[in-house]
């Protein structure tokens, strides 16, 4: 009943706006419509008349957009939607995955209030394959997923995202596969070059900085021979901040009256304890300043040897860098020392009081400095070779290399101090409904802080990826329409290494064991979420000096042998490590994948008609063998030791490295099917059938294991399973579309995907010398049903007198639902499909000759993002929507000005564990506004 009331909302707000359509987020083909000198605004006449007498209508701006990416829907036997640029180097959004989020069932992760990967239809980043002009590309995480932050808007010409399978595809996206576009040098005869120079304000920093892009190409008259080249140049500054707990530790047992005695687990008949409680693992206001700069371009040559062959080149780069500097205060909680505790009907802690601090126990307010930089390189060339020897026949050969570097060492950097003669207490719920901690001392007072823990750690991952494919296409005119064959090849070696500052240097003096002097420490002011907040800073060239002085590690142990030798030992390596805790490379964690993909496949379009409708349909099947080769490294945990001054904090000590390696090697037979009927000119019928795979993420098959300690109740121990058999998916699509114009239709679509071999994290309990891990491990498990139906509406108003002939709208809904559902209450769920919402899309515009105003809202419902999250309970996200705006003038034939704004609201993001009252984080997404101007010639 409450689907079917939904889908009924649905299909009335889809009726009671018919007439709504979106700028550059068309999908289909136009319908032919009678062109006049009076059709709207945006339209150009021809001077030279047409064969009729007439005179020919090219449609320019943002119309051209929604007539190019219509007539990909409407050609298309499956169903397919499409975004375009209004011309080389206009797309609406600043980046790609912004863009994407406007197509029906596409909702988009951020990161630092940017889009970075794209959901569709519920089913996550990693199950959607992105190629860049039909290739592959390599990626700078440990995944498969494509970060889209890395690429700007403004390399690509358009976008296509097929949501049903066809065999040709590249295999390994159940959720879709998505095809990114560059610009091609033929496309256009003569010399023409692109620009846009603008400035761009970021709301959280208060600093404009440079947008700088610009496309060249040229090709002769015959269009036989072209060359083109981009580059962009794109730089934001934001200061972005959060309030937030690292999540919540379950199942606690405190003191909540006050009488000395931890009684929320008391002893109940049967010998058992009852549950516990929930309580946040900290209290943190942080502050990040990040200052990020992306740096791209494309080259690409077109050259026409003769009638029968062509040959194209094309090569991208992109570099993104960032610095992330990250200044944070927080408070890391002890179930041991809370005297006093209120809980609601969730068995959440709303309120706690702490003990008060000794010099060498309880709570501490903890001065924070961590870095997390990027430093993302990725390039691709690739050549294709197309040979058609007779005029039905068409062979294309094609082959690319792609690498990604992402080299990056941070810094994590604690000093604390211990709240002596005073009882914090813990508020979930403060005045602005967020969490407080009072009663604490001075944030500011440099008298007392104390050494705590510092790490620098980082990594280095390469991705590598070589691909090579064989294409045949044989057309007919017939029943038989269209024969396609082919074969791909697919190497790919993902290598991790893995980077810390060697032992004992880390925790060292874990246990705030060491005073600091307050002339190392400086004050940090920050606007946290509207609080005005102050607390310490320093800097970590100065700090690391004072770790290795006499002066410090003095303080450390005490006079007794033992003690000593813990202090020489520190201080050798930290003489041999170039006086500082400059992080090395280690072994256990590290490891490379490597996989090797082998892929064949069959199609055949047929053709005839059907009364007075045409009919069109197409089957085939892929045939993929994959062969997965980790190596690693194999350790052993041979001790755990406690640390008497730091209840949170624990000494590992491993055994040597002991190289493994591992094979896995799996075929699948993939068949598709698709069938269009053309009921009229205007209204289309499709249905499709497939299955489809998704390979595990590289990170997931790796052999090495690495262990985190945070005690208490935080320690885990993960480890990935190179034996991982691939996600499986049978797929249904049926759609109904109706083109009202060239530019206008309205669609009504419905989805049912059955999951197979989903791939979960297995947590269970393993215990090491006295301490509790949470194992974390993955492996296939259970089947899962995912479905929905989407609803789309597009139009534009040609229809109107005057200027009211350039408004134009569209709007489109996502309903999406799985038979495997998440509840709440229940803490033994292992298997959620995560990432599943609906989605919603609104889009107003107005153009003619001289303006152009857009505006867009993007809206998401909440969703879960994982089943296991922060400290191994659930991760949720709250509704989350935005509103993005944009406005351009013409100042003559070849230059306008435009301005654009992205999150006009300046809505936060919220994500919280099982109950949405134990919140994980909320934190600033900052506005953004540019202006520019932009040039063609």
């Amino acid at each position: 009943m409450r689907i079917r009331s939904r889908f009924t909302a649905a299909l009335m707000t889809a009726g009671a706006t018919i007439a709504l359509a979106a700028p550059a987020y068309a999908q289909g083909a136009p319908a032919q419509s009678p062109a006049s000198p009076t059709d709207p605004a945006g339209a150009q006449v021809d001077p030279q008349a047409t064969e009729d007498g007439g005179e020919e209508i090219i449609v320019t701006g943002i119309r051209a957009s929604l007539a190019s990416a219509l007539e990909l829907k409407r050609e298309t036997i499956g169903v397919v939607d499409a975004i375009s640029a209004e011309d080389i180097g206009e797309f609406p959004d600043a980046n790609i995955a912004e863009s994407l989020q406007r197509i029906t069932g596409v909702a988009i992760s951020r990161g630092n209030g940017e889009g970075r990967g794209i959901t569709v239809r519920g089913l996550g980043p990693e199950f959607n394959t992105v190629l860049l002009n039909n290739r592959l590309l390599s990626t700078e995480g440990g995944g498969r997923s494509f970060s889209f932050d890395i690429l700007s808007s403004e390399l690509i010409t358009g976008a296509e995202v097929y949501k049903s399978s066809e065999a040709r595809l590249q295999e390994g996206g159940i959720g879709s596969t998505v095809i990114l576009r560059t610009a091609r040098p033929t496309d256009r005869a003569g010399l023409h070059f692109a620009g846009n120079v603008a400035g761009r304000h970021d709301n959280t920093s208060d600093e404009i900085t440079p947008f700088i892009s610009g496309v060249i190409s040229n090709s002769n008259e015959d269009r036989s021979f072209g060359i083109l080249a981009s580059f962009v140049y794109d730089k934001r500054i934001s200061r972005l901040s959060n309030i937030s707990t690292d999540g919540w530790i379950i199942n606690q047992n405190i003191d909540t009256n006050g009488d000395g005695v931890a009684d929320t687990r008391p002893v109940q008949a049967d010998g058992t304890r009852a549950q516990g409680v929930a309580l946040p693992r900290t209290l943190n206001f942080t502050s990040t300043l990040n200052n990020r700069e992306r740096i791209g371009g494309t080259f690409a040559v077109d050259y026409v040897m003769s009638d029968t062959l062509r040959f194209e080149l094309d090569a991208l780069y992109t570099q993104q860098k960032t610095d992330s500097v990250t200044n944070q205060l927080g408070y890391y909680t002890d179930p041991a020392r809370i005297t006093t505790a209120t809980v609601n009907e969730n068995r959440t802690v709303t309120q706690f009081t702490v003990l008060p601090a000794t010099a060498t126990a309880g709570l501490a307010s903890d001065n924070i400095l961590a870095t997390n930089p990027q430093n993302a390189r990725t390039y691709q060339i690739g050549a294709n070779l197309e040979w058609t020897p007779t005029e039905d026949l068409t062979l294309a050969f094609d082959g690319a290399h792609s690498n990604t570097r992402n080299d990056s060492d941070q810094l994590f950097y604690v000093v604390g101090t211990r709240q002596i003669g005073v009882s914090p207490t813990f508020v979930l719920n403060g005045p602005d409904g967020l969490p407080t901690m009072t009663n604490v001392l001075p944030t500011n007072d440099r008298s007392a802080p104390r050494l705590h823990c510092c790490s620098e750690r980082g990594g280095r991952n390469r991705d590598t990826i070589n691909q090579a494919t064989f294409d045949l296409t044989w057309e007919q005119d017939g029943f038989l329409d269209k024969l396609q064959a082919g074969i791909l090849f697919t190497n790919r070696k993902k290598e991790t290494v893995v980077r810390e500052s060697p032992e004992p240097l880390g925790c060292f003096y874990c246990g705030y064991l060491a005073v600091a002097p307050g002339s190392l420490f400086s004050d940090f002011n920050a606007d946290v979420l509207g609080r005005d907040l102050t607390w310490l800073t320093y800097d970590r060239d100065a700090l690391v000096r004072y770790y290795g002085s006499a002066e410090a590690v003095n303080q450390v142990g005490g006079t007794s042998q033992a003690a000593i030798d813990a202090r020489n030992r520190f201080l050798a390596v930290y003489a041999g490590n170039n006086n500082s805790l400059d992080p090395i490379d280690r072994e256990r964690g590290s490891g490379t994948v490597r996989e090797n993909t082998y892929a064949a496949y069959v199609q055949a379009t047929f053709q005839g008609d059907l009364g007075n409708s045409r009919w069109t349909a197409q089957a085939g099947a892929r045939l993929v063998n994959t062969q997965v080769f980790a190596t690693g490294y194999s350790v052993t945990l041979l001790d755990v030791i406690q640390n008497p001054a730091d209840p949170t904090a624990a000494v590992p000590v491993y055994s040597p490295t002991i190289p493994v390696d591992a094979k896995n090697d799996y075929t699948y037979l993939l068949p598709t099917a698709s069938f269009r009927l053309n009921v009229t000119d205007d209204l289309i019928f499709r249905l499709a059938g497939s299955r489809t795979l998704t390979r595990p993420t590289l990170g997931r098959l790796g052999l090495s294991q690495d262990f985190v300690f945070r005690p208490p109740n935080s320690n885990t121990v993960s480890g990935g399973n190179p034996f991982l058999r691939p996600f499986l998916s049978w797929n249904a699509d049926a759609a109904v579309d109706y083109y009202l114009s060239r530019t206008s239709y309205a669609s009504v679509a419905g989805f049912y995907k059955k999951l197979q071999n989903f791939i979960i994290s297995g947590q269970q309990p393993e215990e090491y010398f006295g301490l509790t891990f949470i194992a974390n491990r993955p492996y296939n498990a259970q089947e899962g049903e995912v479905y929905g139906a989407e609803f789309a509406i597009q139009s534009t108003f040609d229809f109107l007198p005057g200027f009211l002939s350039g408004f134009g709208a569209s709007a489109n809904y996502t309903l999406v639902e799985s038979s495997i559902r998440f509840d709440p209450t229940l803490s033994n769920q292992t298997f959620n499909v995560e990432g599943l919402s609906d989605t919603a899309n609104l889009v107003l515009f107005y153009e003619d000759e001289t303006f152009q105003i857009r505006g867009a809202y993007n809206w998401r419902a909440p969703f879960l993002a994982a089943t296991f999250g922060a400290q191994s309970q659930p991760s949720q996200v709250v509704a989350y929507d935005q509103i993005d705006a944009s406005a351009a003038v013409r100042i003559n034939e070849n230059v306008s000005v435009y301005a654009e704004v992205l999150n006009l609201t300046d809505n936060r993001y919220r994500d919280y564990s099982r109950f949405e009252e134990r919140l994980i984080t909320e934190s600033t997404q900052g506005r953004r506004i540019t202006v520019g101007l932009r040039g063609s010639f």
